[in-house]
């Protein structure tokens, strides 16, 4: 049995990107309103940071140590925000088109990317220097990095699955989505498995290190925009265009349960690190926090 309850927000517009903090003590969540919300989990007070990007605030990101909050924005730009004291430390320009989506590389909080309309994932550092990597022959909705950040996995519109070292190296491609890759996730408890789902409604669990199907779901309709794995490795879940979200069992390799609370896209999902909670945030502006009984 799962239960929810809906997190006061005060968003005038769409959830782009959710997150739960490595400590447990901190939700986030990107608006497309220029706004990023922080709830505090003891008690579910919100703070707001309002107009922290000229554009949407498409994703975010806490970092290993949970003291930042890494953001990207429609407005092409990157930040890195204090968790505490929600005060902006670094705002990196350099991206050509919109931010769709960041990541923390490695444990040591000082290195992270970034991707989106350009074609390109940005490496960068805290001292904002940068470096490209290139070869996606489309635009890309979504990156994820490995739990050791030694590799990077991304996927793009035109239905590539791109997995590369964290040097830059190409490690892996796969085509397998016909309708564009909308939605990527590292497992968080081995660097072998990646979930990857896009415009058919089907998600695919890989082996990273065969490139060979491990299992796939189905039980969407639409595309599916949102995908997490559980830190415990017990679960998968997915979320899409048809507002509902889907709970896969790993061990079983079954649909566990359908949970249909939002009325909008489900675009992003983000398990607590004791695997008994997640976040989910929607197009309809609402920000959900589900516990696992």
């Amino acid at each position: 049995m799962t239960t929810h309850q809906i997190l006061p927000n005060g968003s005038t517009n769409a959830i782009y990107s959710v997150d739960y903090s490595s400590d447990g003590k901190y939700v986030a969540a990107g608006s497309l309103s220029h706004r990023l919300l922080v709830w505090d989990t003891e008690n579910w007070e919100v703070r707001k940071y309002d107009e922290l990007h000229a554009d949407g605030v498409s994703a975010v990101r806490f970092s290993p140590d949970s003291s930042r909050i890494l953001t990207g924005g429609l407005d092409k730009v990157v930040k890195l925000i204090n968790t505490s004291s929600l005060v902006a430390e670094i705002s990196l320009g350099g991206s050509q088109d919109y931010v769709q989506s960041v990541d923390f590389l490695g444990a040591d909080g000082v290195h992270f990317i970034s991707t989106g309309y350009d074609k390109v994932i940005r490496v960068w550092t805290i001292n904002g220097q940068q470096r490209a990597i290139e070869g996606m022959s489309a635009l890309s909705h979504s990156l994820h990095t490995s739990l050791d950040g030694n590799f990077i996995l991304s996927g793009n519109k035109a239905g590539e699955i791109l997995v590369w070292t964290a040097a830059g190296e190409e490690d892996l491609k796969l085509n397998h989505h016909d309708k564009g890759v909308h939605a990527v996730a590292f497992a968080r408890h081995t660097n072998r498995l990646f979930a990857t789902a896009g415009g058919a409604g089907k998600v695919t669990v890989w082996d990273r290190e065969s490139g060979e199907v491990h299992a796939n779901f189905r039980g969407h309709q639409g595309y599916i925009r949102g995908l997490a794995f559980s830190p415990d490795g017990k679960w998968l879940a997915s979320g899409g265009q048809d507002a509902k979200i889907c709970l896969w069992n790993l061990e079983t390799f079954k649909l566990e349960q359908e949970l249909e609370v939002h009325t909008n896209t489900v675009y992003s999902l983000a398990f607590s690190p004791d695997s008994k909670h997640f976040v989910s945030g929607s197009f309809d502006r609402q920000v959900v926090h589900w516990t696992l009984d």
